[in-house]
């Protein structure tokens, strides 16, 4: 058990820090368990998730020292989101042995698993992480906290998406035996079995309705269809879906399997307003004939937690630029599309030249401002659509697209003469100024990759350091 810290200690009750720029929360605490032995994890787990919100509802972390301790917990807690496992936890098997009976023990395959390891240790065995469907590893001291909270945000994302489906599919089949026993009961004497079924339908806060398979003319749509969809009976569905094809791709997979339990859709509702919906779709018979009962989930907060989650993976939380994992995704693309069309794409990496001088004498905070102010300065002499990427460090790498490497080099040239003519302000009133080294370099016809890109850029760059800095080196 780590120093100082309760094997059940439960932070539901401390209070979180709101601003005039944070939401009221509005809904109950996500259940985090973090299970580890050392203090360190501990206070990396209770600074990562401190007053943390997600999706409008605040984080409740409570800690386990052992294995045993975590599953007394888990088994009072069903509604758990995630367990967050320090591979270094003391059992038998490690940390494989809490996984198998978190998932076959307890059965429960909601809750989200991310492994917390230490630089140096081995890592965890990729079979294993597939087979107790481990959503993540953060490595302490070489992933940045904000990995870790991102991580604990994507988890608590995918677990209500699965308590979200796992509701739908269960409100699905409870619609469709309530629908299938209307069927039957039209038989018996009269129970006024069509008001009774549309008090059911009608009860639900979601939109229901039963589309002909034929022709997609509306049965029956229940009250929150009418209101929220505008939907009409007798008249076609069409006019809701965004993108026809999409109602044509779901009705397609409902005639594969005979229903379909989540299938995510742009619909545009009454008045005009597009939203993001969850859609289950069921196919039953009513009176000979053939429709389709579906149920739909407004998830546009959902969606948009998405967007800025992938928007937060893929920028420099320092200078608020692309960072390196966007530059790979999207470089690959530029270089792909550049060799299917024929057209031009151009290379730079950028480096500063003795940053480590900066740092040494200004301190960090300084240094964190001289990058800020070098990127506003690139910013400025690149086009719109030029990509400015933080690669890492003081290293930053620009695809310029339909650009040849002559019209590069003068957009570099811009970028070095800018950079080592502006200052940086120091303490005391003080100021410096910073010059750049630029590898500047365009695919070739044997680049199997945009690594092969850049590591010629690279070498470029180099070059450019060793013959005298504040310099810029074609290789084409």
């Amino acid at each position: 058990m780590p120093e100082n810290v309760s094997p059940l200690r439960d932070h539901g009750d401390e209070p979180i820090a709101r601003d005039s720029r944070r939401p009221a929360l509005d809904g109950p605490a996500w259940s985090i368990l973090a299970v580890y032995d050392t203090r360190d994890a501990a206070v990396l787990t209770c600074s990562a998730v401190e007053r943390m919100v997600f999706a409008g509802r605040p984080v409740r972390l409570r800690q386990a020292g052992s294995p045993d301790e975590a599953l007394e917990v888990l088994k009072g807690e069903p509604d758990a989101a995630l367990v967050l496992i320090h591979t270094a936890v003391s059992h038998p098997e490690g940390w494989v042995g809490l996984a198998r009976m978190i998932r076959e023990s307890l059965g429960n395959t909601d809750i989200r698993i991310v492994l917390m390891t230490d630089p140096g240790s081995s890592a965890p065995d990729q079979d294993l992480i597939l087979r107790y469907e481990v959503t993540d590893v953060h490595v302490t001291g070489q992933h940045p906290a904000e990995h870790l909270v991102t991580v604990i945000a994507t988890s608590l994302r995918t677990f209500d998406r699965l308590r979200i489906i796992a509701t739908q599919r269960e409100e699905l089949q409870r619609l469709k035996h309530s629908v299938e026993q209307h069927i039957e009961e039209r038989a018996a004497p009269p129970l006024n079995t069509e008001q009774r079924l549309r008090a059911i339908l009608d009860a639900s806060v979601l939109p229901i309705f039963i589309t002909a398979w034929a022709d997609g003319t509306v049965l029956y749509a229940n009250e929150s269809a009418r209101r929220q969809l505008g939907l009409v009976e007798t008249l076609p569905d069409a006019a809701i879906w965004c993108a026809g094809e999409d109602r044509n791709d779901l009705m397609r997979r409902v005639q594969a399997d005979g229903v379909v339990n989540a299938y995510e859709a742009q619909v545009q509702g009454l008045g005009g307003r597009r939203f993001w919906s969850l859609i289950a779709a069921i196919r039953i018979t009513i009176d000979e004939t053939q429709g389709v009962l579906l149920t739909f989930n407004d998830i546009s907060s959902r969606k948009a937690m998405e967007e800025e989650l992938k928007r937060l993976a893929t920028t420099d939380a320092l200078t608020g630029i692309a960072n390196r994992r966007f530059l790979m995704d999207h470089g690959e693309r530029e270089m792909r599309r550049a060799r299917r069309y024929g057209s031009d794409l151009s290379v730079l990496i950028i480096d500063v030249d003795h940053f480590k001088d900066v740092n040494d004498r200004w301190g960090h905070t300084v240094g964190d401002a001289a990058l800020k102010a070098l990127v506003d300065c690139c910013l400025g002499e690149l086009r719109e659509i030029d990509i400015l990427c933080r690669l890492g460090g003081e290293e930053f790498v620009a695809l310029m697209p339909e650009t040849p490497p002559d019209a590069a080099l003068t957009a570099a040239e811009r970028v070095r003469s800018a950079v080592a003519g502006m200052t940086v302000s120091a303490e005391g009133g003080v100021s410096f100024s910073m010059t750049v080294s630029i590898g500047l370099t365009a695919p070739r016809p044997g680049d199997a990759a945009l690594t092969d890109i850049l590591t010629r850029a690279d070498e470029a760059l180099y070059e450019a350091k060793n013959t005298g800095r504040n310099r810029i080196v074609v290789r084409v």
